[in-house]
């Protein structure tokens, strides 16, 4: 700095200007870094400025004396909104040097840089603002407390916007980004939950608060769907009697009127349905939410309610397909005069419970996820559908079949695969049909590979055939044929034990033990 500077730095000028008056809860400060070597820039800056607001907002000042120790300070408090920056320091450019330091090595592009120098020759204006990414360029000779004041506000202002739309994109990211997330969920507890864990990370705090929805026509009350912290504990618990009463007044009210609410404790979001079923998100955020802040959870609300939309119109079609699985299966049933009407309930809730049993193995937890666990509860009832063309007069015989009865019989294995493949081709993915198909088609392979209709053996055969297989033989000889009577339990279960490592997958006939001894019943 040149000596004499200072009785021109800040010289006053003009009256005061009134200061805004103090809120009750101070409003957060600008944070405004000095960078400069001489400590009375420091001194002299903290004085004229001591007074300035922007927004009713104070400014607060750091300090740094040389550009290591003002990068050391950007680089652990990044929500500095402007720097006064001397040229010459501990060089005659490190001002300069640190532009791009900050802007490059930090990643710092919000930040406004006023550039301030006692020394103009050593780097011209016109350079300096071409050559750098400062925001502005001051003598320290015209630096008045008016011009500072001025040129403040300006940064701050244009921080402000920049901040602004940082924080717009960002929360648009992670909008999308949420939006992405819930998509994918196909339970509603499970989409609860994750509104509430991605409209937390939206506003990036913490995930407390519920999910509810209208109890009845009269919406009097609300039943809780989802909640996290404090309300943990209240999950398909009724509104009214599992939260503050006045929560629950807060809520209702956002039920009645359609409309979002915000306070300085609670965002409470209407989500709007297509069908008027409508839902409420409540999330605890302990303290009032700014302007961009309710826009974005707005928007959030809007993709949410949509989510909520899609969720039951794939309830719905998942409903018509468990309609036509239920359909086929009783189509099947029909020409089996032994069934009884139950024989595909009963086989589709044993084969689900062994599927449930064996998830706990090692090993085929990778293979019974959700969905598998779904599609086999409904794909198990369709394993026989190929009956329904084989000849009567081979399916209601009191006696030994021949042996071309037996392969008449035997083709209702390809017959049924083939009849659910295509219909399956209908629908996209792996769906219940598609499922069934594989079932149907290898529910009598053996483990030995003695089975047909393709002599599959051990892990060539799909798991959910495999489980079929037990599950399909005990319940065929615990319930009476036309042929023969049940036979004793006990017999049954010695043939499934026998029929380990030859007929069935060892660890399906395990599981299926550990299911008979968890019913704890004769059946």
């Amino acid at each position: 700095m040149v000596a004499g500077d200072d009785e021109f730095l800040f010289k006053e000028e003009g009256p005061e200007a009134p200061v805004a008056a103090t809120a009750a809860v101070s409003p957060p400060a600008w944070l405004i870094l000095i960078v400069d070597d001489d400590p009375e820039v420091h001194a002299m800056t903290r004085l004229v400025m001591k007074k300035f607001t922007y927004r009713g907002r104070p400014v607060e000042f750091l300090s740094a004396f040389s550009a290591e120790e003002a990068l050391e300070i950007l680089r652990h408090d990044p929500g500095i909104a402007m720097i006064l920056l001397d040229v010459v320091m501990e060089t005659d450019d490190a001002g300069l040097r640190l532009v791009p330091r900050i802007r490059d090595e930090l990643g710092n592009s919000q930040v406004r840089i006023i550039l301030r120098t006692g020394q103009p020759g050593q780097a011209p204006e016109d350079d300096v603002i071409h050559g750098y990414d400062i925001n502005d360029y001051k003598a320290k000779t015209e630096l008045t407390a008016q011009k500072l004041g001025t040129a403040t506000v300006a940064a701050l202002r244009s921080y402000e916007h920049i901040t602004e739309l940082m924080r717009s994109r960002q929360g648009m990211e992670r909008i999308i980004d949420a939006s992405s997330n819930l998509v994918t969920l196909r339970a509603i507890d499970r989409f609860a939950e994750a509104v509430l864990r991605e409209l937390a990370r939206v506003l990036d705090v913490a995930a407390d608060g519920l999910v509810c929805v209208p109890r009845g026509a009269a919406r009097s009350d609300a039943q809780i769907l989802a909640a996290q912290g404090r309300h943990a504990d209240s999950v398909g618990l009724p509104l009214g009697h599992s939260v503050d009463p006045a929560l629950a007044f807060k809520v209702m009210e956002v039920l009645r009127a359609r409309n979002h609410h915000f306070d300085d404790q609670d965002a409470i979001l209407w989500l709007r349905t297509a069908d008027g079923r409508d839902a409420v998100a409540c999330l605890h955020i302990g303290r009032p939410l700014d302007g961009l802040e309710r826009k974005l959870m707005a928007v959030m609300a809007a993709k949410i309610a949509i989510g909520f939309d899609n969720l039951h119109l794939y309830e719905q079609v998942k409903r018509s397909h468990k309609a036509a699985v239920i359909a086929l299966a009783a189509l099947a049933e029909y020409k089996d005069p032994d069934g009884g009407g139950d024989h595909g309930l009963r086989l589709s809730r044993l084969v689900t419970e062994i599927a449930l049993a064996l998830r706990q193995q090692e090993g085929w937890s990778r293979i019974i996820d959700d969905e598998f666990l779904d599609q086999i509860t409904m794909g198990a009832m369709l394993y026989d559908i190929g009956m329904v063309g084989v000849p009567d007069s081979v399916i209601r015989k009191d006696s030994r079949l021949d042996d071309d009865e037996r392969h008449q019989m035997e083709l209702h294995c390809e017959r049924g695969a083939a009849i659910l493949e295509k219909a399956s081709r209908l629908v996209e993915g792996s769906n219940y049909l598609s499922f069934g198909a594989a079932i149907a088609r290898a529910h009598h392979e053996r483990w030995d590979g003695s089975g047909y209709p393709l002599g599959l053996a051990g892990n060539d055969i799909p798991p959910a055939a495999r489980i079929v297989a037990v599950a399909d033989v005990y319940d065929a000889l615990t319930h009476r044929r036309s042929w023969r009577d049940a036979v004793p339990l006990a017999e049954a279960l010695k043939t499934i034990g026998n029929g380990a490592g030859t007929q069935f997958d060892p660890a399906v006939v395990a599981a299926f033990f550990q299911v008979r001894q968890a019913r704890g019943r004769t059946r």
